[in-house]
């Protein structure tokens, strides 16, 4: 992040402007988060969390809200006092990625506080006292409500540790910053990658030439499994979708899904010679699951020509039991 900022500033695009267009963002997602009778206490520290909260300020109009700068361990009073009113939105921006050492207890006890206090938080790119790298708590952190991460998804924000102060995670990609110089290692999906997804088809077209899915999904005591990955991929608009479930789940599963193709699993079944792409295992835990389907399974694995997701319980029967030999593909 901080390689991507200094390549925009030397691309001539300035620090205020940037800001700017994140203080029109965080406004926009306090008036969603948010009545329009509702109060909002801003917390502002001195970084530019700080900053981009202020920038904040001249789109909130009509909103009630009340700004507490806390620059200094000098103004923290102030900020407790604050908290002790009644507030619909506490938006945190107290401290950034910046922060690389344990609070001092001062601000440990602020924090505190905003965690008392009840109210959903709004924090600003990572929840204060948080470490961006790690997830961990430097001291204490903020446990928001929703967390806005600015340009790129910071790691720390998806470790195991930050599960407890990270809340909602949602990522403004578009800030204004110069083109992204260069990937991270993770991918994020963000909603925008699925615009015009699925395709426009074309007038004179049919079924056929979209595809053909196939799902083995469901079992005794795990049927919904089957239903929720058909009903997933009638979303993502495959042509035709076949549905194999376990015999003794056919007739709830059936019941829930219309346009979709289903009957129960059959060892003497051909299908993967009719399908296009393949995904194998939701809610297949039970017990009874056939022995012959798991080596269906591992056989298709190696051999089917097209795409094979291989999900859930079925992820155990690729591992060829012992005293068989084993082909990684």
């Amino acid at each position: 992040m901080r390689g991507w900022e200094s390549a925009s500033w030397a691309g001539g695009i300035s620090q205020a402007q940037v800001i700017s267009g994140v203080g029109k963002i965080i406004a926009s997602k306090i008036r969603q988060s948010i009545s329009p009778s509702g109060t909002v206490l801003l917390l502002v520290g001195k970084g530019h969390n700080g900053d981009d909260a202020r920038a904040a300020l001249p789109h909130l109009q009509g909103i009630r809200f009340t700004v507490c700068q806390v620059t200094s361990a000098d103004e923290i009073q102030g900020a407790l006092s604050a908290l002790e009113g009644q507030t619909d939105l506490i938006v945190d921006a107290l401290f950034g990625i910046g922060l690389n050492r344990p609070l001092e207890q001062d601000y440990c006890g602020l924090i505190r506080a905003i965690n008392r206090n009840g109210a959903p938080v709004l924090s600003v790119d990572v929840p204060s006292g948080m470490n961006a790298d790690t997830g961990e708590p430097l001291g204490e952190a903020v446990n928001a409500t929703l967390t806005i991460a600015l340009g790129a998804m910071k790691q720390g924000l998806i470790k195991p540790a930050a599960k407890p102060y990270v809340g909602r995670l949602e990522v403004a990609a578009e800030i204004g910053l110069a083109p992204r110089p260069a990937n991270g290692g993770l991918l994020w999906i963000l909603p925008e990658d699925f615009k015009g997804f699925p395709p426009r088809r074309e007038t004179f077209s049919h079924k056929g030439d979209y595809g053909h899915l196939g799902i083995i999904a469901g079992s005794k005591g795990f049927h919904g499994a089957a239903v929720l990955a058909a009903s997933a991929a009638q979303r993502a608009g495959p042509g035709l979708i076949s549905l194999r479930t376990m015999p003794e789940v056919y007739q709830p599963v059936a019941s829930q899904l219309q346009s979709v193709m289903v009957d129960s699993w059959s060892d003497s079944d051909e299908i993967a010679e009719r399908w296009d792409a393949i995904m194998i295992g939701p809610g297949l835990a039970a017990s009874n699951v056939p022995e012959t389907l798991k080596i269906w399974t591992r056989h298709t694995w190696k051999n089917f020509a097209g795409p094979m997701v291989v999900d859930a319980s079925a992820l155990d029967w690729l591992k060829e039991p012992a005293g068989n030999q084993t082909t990684n593909h």
